[in-house]
């Protein structure tokens, strides 16, 4: 029992958590960015949210700390709520290792703090719940960051919409504009995180049972992005549901990258594999003026019942 309890103590010793009623770790962080940098954070533990400010958004432990009496770690948020620019403030977190690659990131137009305080803010669990059911596609700190260090500098950000959830579209510095729920839903059909995925048609629920979705970029006077493959859904497809489905695929292409020259599908990246040259060496806004200027087409092979 004695080594048991020296094992222990050495653990925490080198942990830092000699004493865990001193130790808070936050779910939610919201921050307001303006002269002064607002906090608010709600944990696990305290029923009250902690409140704080700063003069810049790296203050954060500090504040924090002098608020609850406690030391705050970041590491472990589930969503980080962000009124201002929200590229700023993840990036300057990421970089001084204060949030972890898989926290959920939400912009908030105005009042994070305010909203968080008053329960108005979506629930992470919302978010996530967005993503398994193809309504959003995955927009974590690690993916919204690849986003903007590479691709085309452009990146999409969830933010509430009246009652629902939709994506806002964010360079390093400005807000470009937001998603409809095609477009959102698009974006999600392309990706891979989703694991269910039910569409209306004509009053008619259907519900993905498999996919086999490409993309592929030629390029000859214009870049051309082309989505094809394969589709299956429980009722079979009809001529209309086929066509919703290619609606959303179309509205994704158009509404991010036609729109504003935003890479949300790592399109770069399969222009480098389909040995289009210009990918691998042009900038950022080189590579955002292809894809403005660029042709897309949808064409989805599946077998369409005509009973319905």
């Amino acid at each position: 029992m004695k080594r048991f309890l020296i094992c222990i103590f050495y653990i925490l010793l080198l942990t830092g958590c000699t004493d865990i009623h001193t130790r808070l770790l936050p779910m939610i962080l919201a921050v307001d960015t303006a002269e002064s940098v607002q906090f608010a954070a709600q944990t696990s533990l305290e029923a009250e949210i902690i409140s704080a400010q700063a003069e810049t958004a790296l203050q954060i432990q500090d504040a924090l700390r002098n608020a609850s009496g406690a030391e705050l770690s970041t590491g472990h948020l589930s969503m980080l709520a962000v009124s201002g620019n929200p590229c700023g403030v993840l990036q300057d977190f990421f970089q001084a290792q204060l949030l972890a690659p898989t926290c959920s990131v939400l912009y908030v137009p105005t009042d994070a703090c305010g909203q968080l305080k008053n329960g108005n803010l979506p629930e992470p669990t919302q978010l996530q719940a967005a993503v398994e059911t193809g309504i959003l596609p995955e927009r974590t700190a690690d993916i919204v960051l690849a986003d903007l260090w590479g691709g085309s500098g452009i990146t999409a950000v969830c933010t509430p919409d009246s009652d629902d959830l939709t994506l806002a579209l964010w360079s390093s510095e400005a807000c470009c504009g937001k998603l409809s729920a095609d477009a959102c839903r698009g974006l999600a059909l392309l990706g891979k995180r989703r694991k269910s995925f039910v569409f209306a048609a004509n009053g008619i629920a259907y519900r993905l049972t498999s996919d086999a979705l490409q993309i592929r970029l030629t390029q000859n006077d214009t870049l051309k992005i082309e989505i094809s493959g394969t589709v299956a859904t429980e009722p079979p497809l009809t001529e209309a549901a086929a066509a919703r489905l290619s609606d959303m695929l179309t509205a994704a292409l158009k509404e991010s990258a036609l729109a504003y020259g935003a890479d949300l599908l790592f399109l770069r990246e399969h222009a480098i594999r389909c040995n289009i040259t210009a990918a691998r060496s042009c900038s950022q806004d080189e590579w955002r003026e292809l894809l403005r200027t660029a042709e897309c087409s949808v064409a989805l092979n599946a077998q369409i019942s005509r009973s319905a």
